[in-house]
């Protein structure tokens, strides 16, 4: 049986090394998707607790947890700490408020800048939020045997850089 790992002259072809590749490819696009629907899926299963912590989008909840980890945060600050536009920020923000979770209000510091706060409320939503993410990751981390979790860490790792890298 030929050494896969051989190096080959410019002129040689590998095609069935690129078939295998395809095959790969599709497999793991396929997988990649089942698994996406999969985390999907296990959100919406969410149980009902504390109405704030459901009534939270993923975004909300990244754009609440970014503002409590900064001091004096300017709605510019944490949209681009989260990855949207200040507009979007700002209707996310405004939703919220709504719903009693955070607070907006002039800079004392610069009258030109809005800053947030997370009220009570939106601590506890947090609080909750986080609570069930935890028994759900708890769930899935004693669901895999033992012998597996260095390597699922590892491809965790791997597959957090390669996001970050596209």
């Amino acid at each position: 049986m030929p050494d896969e790992t051989h190096e080959c002259a410019p002129d040689e072809t590998h095609e069935p090394r690129a078939e295998q590749h395809d095959v790969e490819l599709e497999e793991f696009q396929r997988a990649w998707t089942e698994f996406i629907n999969a985390a999907i899926h296990a959100r919406s299963r969410s149980g009902h607790g504390h109405r704030g912590a459901e009534d939270l989008t993923l975004t909300q909840a990244l754009l609440m947890e970014a503002v409590r980890g900064m001091d004096h945060p300017s709605v510019g600050s944490v949209a681009q700490i989260v990855g949207v536009s200040s507009p979007s920020a700002t209707r996310m923000i405004q939703q919220l408020e709504r719903k009693g979770m955070m607070a907006r209000r002039r800079s004392e510091r610069d009258e030109r800048s809005t800053v947030v706060a997370i009220t009570e409320e939106g601590e506890r939503a947090l609080a909750v939020r986080r609570k069930n993410l935890e028994g759900k990751q708890r769930q899935v981390f004693d669901a895999i045997r033992p012998s597996l979790r260095p390597l699922v860490l590892t491809l965790l790792r791997d597959l957090r850089e390669a996001l970050d890298e596209t």
